[in-house]
């Protein structure tokens, strides 16, 4: 259930004891093991959609967290997810992501961790998970803008589609080697997602379905 995959992931990132396992997550680049981990993870974690971007995030799969987030905008913000956005974020300024806030100095090496701090940003209310994250944020945005002002001395900027392709070669590499394979995974999130969301509304009203049917065959007739 929802509800399990939240505690399970509760616990993978704060139990001491599991250290272990959240170092092989982060060692997705060199570990074949690792990848297998993650990917029965992943799929098992889909039923949660903050469980999914947070396992993401621990693994460092940055670029994978921002298209989840892409699913996120499609999806309605139920109250309890957006519990879990805000325990998430408390949790980034925790220790265990002591390296995640380093990366933020290195933007041109981590873009997409800068969209999913950003994409989260934009999906709380303001709240003072909000303020805490804005704050984060703020303290490294000046880094950001070096980052991508105009350089001089002969130095050619860094180019978007440069920095893209040194994350993808550094975090997903594996796409192209029989490794991880993102877009298959990203597509069971989404249709897990769908049955997640059907599931709520039958709860809410059991007969939705059926008067969406019978509308349909109304509609149909004319």
């Amino acid at each position: 259930s929802t509800l399990m995959v939240q505690n399970l992931n509760n616990n993978l990132i704060t139990a001491p004891e599991l250290a272990d396992l959240r170092k092989r997550l982060r060692q997705l680049d060199s570990s074949k093991e690792s990848q297998t981990f993650f990917t029965v993870l992943f799929k098992a974690w889909c039923g949660n959609a903050v469980a999914t971007f947070s396992l993401c995030l621990l693994a460092q799969a940055y670029e994978q967290a921002y298209n989840l987030l892409q699913v996120f905008a499609d999806m309605e913000m139920t109250v309890n997810t957006l519990i879990q956005i805000d325990k998430l974020v408390q949790l980034l300024e925790s220790p265990v992501f002591t390296y995640l806030r380093m990366q933020l100095l290195e933007p041109e090496r981590f873009p997409h961790l800068y969209k999913c701090m950003y994409g989260l940003l934009m999906l709380l209310p303001q709240s003072s998970a909000f303020a805490a994250l804005k704050n984060r944020l703020n303290s490294v945005s000046a880094i950001g803008y070096l980052h991508i002002a105009p350089r001089t001395g002969g130095v050619p900027p860094t180019t978007p589609s440069s920095v893209s392709t040194f994350e993808r070669q550094n975090r997903l590499k594996s796409r192209d080697d029989g490794g991880i394979k993102w877009a298959e995974l990203l597509e069971k999130f989404r249709s897990t997602q769908d049955r997640v969301r059907r599931a709520q509304l039958r709860q809410l009203n059991p007969h939705a379905e059926e008067e969406a049917q019978a509308q349909a065959e109304h509609s149909e007739k004319f």
